[in-house]
This record gives C-alpha cells, sequence and structure tokens, in this order.
C-alpha cells in the first residue's frame, strides 16, 4: 500500500492546504454476491509501477459578526494536488526497501473572493527522485543518485517514509474473512493515524468509523467497499478564536489481495465555533463550507 503523506493543514485565519476533485473515487464496479472477503499478504514487486493522486479541497462562505468589530468574511477557496509515479526498486517481501518516486503536479491553488487565483509549485514539482531505507532512515538521491538539496530530500522523505516497514493499515487487518457488515476498529485507529501524520498538534482527528459495506469485483480482484467517518478538529489559539470541526464521510476501497488500499473520498461540512469567550461577548459565525479529502492508487499501463 503507498503511503499518503503528509496531509499539512495550513491555517492563517482558517486556510486548509486542499485539491481537485475530479475523478478521484474510481467508478462503481459490479457487486460481488460474495458475503466475506479476506484480506491477505503479498510480496511487493519490483517495477510494478503505480500512479498516486492525493489531495484536498476546501470551500469556504462565512462572515464573522460580533458588537466590538465590524463583520468580516471567510469567502475563499483552496485547493491542493499532488500526482506521483511510485516504483519498487529493491524489495523484501512485502517491504519495498528502495523506490523511484516520479512527481508530476505538485501545487497549491487559493482563490480569493474575487476569483483570483494564487498558485503555487513546489520545489519537488515534476521531478524524479530515488529513495532507500538505511538504518531505518530514507537517504534520498536524484534519479542519478546524485545528493539532492535538503528541503527536496525532505519532502521526498515524508512521502516515502514507508519504506522498509510494513503497512500500518495492511498489518490492522484481520487475518480470516471479513464479513459484510463488519466494523474494523483497528483499521479505524490506524486510519486515523495516518490522517494525523504531518499535521500540526492542534489538529486533531477523532471518531473514526470503518465499517464494510459490500465487496466488489475488479479487474485486480475483490475489492471491499468500506463506509469511512472521522471528524477533524482544528482548535483555537491566539490568532483564531474559534474551533474548526469538520465531519468527514465517504468510502474506502481496499484490494483483498496484498491488502492495498487503492482509494478514498471524504467529504463533509465546515463548522466554526466562537470560543465561550467570544461567544458570550456575541461573536458569531454564518454561512456555510465544505471540504474533501482524495486519494487513489492505479497500475501504470505498460507502453
Amino acid at each position: 500500500m503507498r503511503r499518503m503523506e503528509p496531509w499539512v493543514i495550513a491555517v492563517g485565519l482558517l486556510a486548509l492546504s486542499p485539491l481537485d476533485v475530479g475523478a478521484t473515487e474510481p467508478p462503481r464496479i459490479v457487486v460481488s454476491k460474495a458475503r466475506a472477503l479476506s484480506f491477505t499478504r503479498q510480496d511487493a514487486v519490483v517495477g510494478r509501477a503505480e500512479e498516486v493522486r492525493m489531495g484536498m479541497t476546501m470551500q469556504q462562505d462565512f462572515y464573522i459578526t460580533a458588537p466590538f468589530m465590524e463583520p468580516e468574511p471567510i469567502d475563499v477557496s483552496t485547493e491542493m494536488f499532488q500526482a506521483q509515479v511510485f516504483t519498487p526498486l529493491e524489495v523484501k517481501g512485502p517491504l519495498v526497501t528502495k523506490a523511484k518516486l516520479a512527481y508530476g503536479d505538485v501545487v497549491d491553488v487559493m482563490k480569493d473572493p474575487q476569483g483570483r487565483q494564487k498558485r503555487q509549485v513546489t520545489v519537488v514539482h515534476q521531478k524524479t527522485y530515488v529513495g532507500e531505507a538505511r538504518a531505518g532512515r530514507v537517504e534520498v538521491t536524484d534519479a542519478s543518485g546524485q545528493p539532492v538539496p535538503p528541503e527536496e530530500a525532505e519532502l521526498v522523505r515524508k512521502d516515502l517514509d514507508g519504506l522498509g516497514v510494513e503497512d500500518p493499515i495492511a498489518a490492522a487487518f484481520p487475518q480470516g474473512p471479513v464479513k459484510v457488515g463488519t466494523k474494523l476498529d483497528g483499521v479505524a485507529r490506524a486510519f486515523e493515524k495516518l490522517l494525523q501524520k504531518g499535521n500540526p498538534a492542534n489538529v486533531k482527528f477523532r471518531k473514526t468509523r470503518v465499517q464494510l459495506q459490500e465487496i466488489h469485483e475488479d479487474p485486480r480482484g475483490l475489492v471491499g467497499l468500506f463506509l469511512v467517518s472521522t471528524t477533524m478538529e482544528l482548535a483555537p489559539d491566539e490568532q483564531n478564536p474559534m474551533t474548526t470541526t469538520i465531519a468527514y464521510q465517504g468510502t474506502m476501497h481496499v484490494l483483498g489481495e496484498g491488502t492495498e488500499l487503492t482509494a478514498f473520498n471524504l467529504q463533509g461540512p465546515v463548522v466554526y465555533t466562537p470560543i465561550p469567550a467570544m461567544k458570550a461577548k456575541g461573536m458569531q459565525v454564518k454561512g456555510k463550507g465544505d471540504s474533501v479529502l482524495f486519494f487513489s492508487v492505479q497500475p501504470v499501463k505498460k507502453p
């Protein structure tokens, strides 16, 4: 399973770093008549390239009012998108110990109330790197084996921090068949930790639930479709006297053979709640907002 790192949520006065939602959830495949699915382990395969797409979007149309201030709008949309091709170069059983990571688009876009866009491209945009797990650390070079700037190496290292270690979500799946309707608390905890990773301390994911809804037939094998819910909470601070809450709900697809997470798509409303002291002074937040998290991985088609 590929790692989805990082989900860094950046708040100015409340902006999440986010993405393009088109075509993120795989098309629904034929529903299998099977009522249970076993999630097995498989060895990694050298050269089996996969295209990974991930991101987040947030739409906000709010305004803050209080007797002691002029109405303040929160009317922005933010979008973050990352595409990459992951290719194992060396493996040890189910573990990938060395891999090539070829980045496609890695962009961050913000639109203001007037529709003006600010597009930021990261330093790894359209570049290729090689990472190798050595003595508990991932060493990063360019495609030719040459050193890269520390800033680039750190970003790549975060995306490749799963090299040489067992995938925690795959490890959380129970042995034996999982029946339709089963809730998997261990998988929910592993998924929650994955979402939490890379976020600042004042961002928490909680109340995560994962339940097998049905089984799909896919060219790669049987896939479990899971219902997923989780709540993200951004705590207030000195610059932001409000709690931000997003109750995400959606689906997650896991391939039975190899226990590989192939996609998820979560969506939820954005809610701002003033801290009690500001609420007592008459602060209110009116309006609406929406956020989407998505991830997908597909085998790269051979030319």
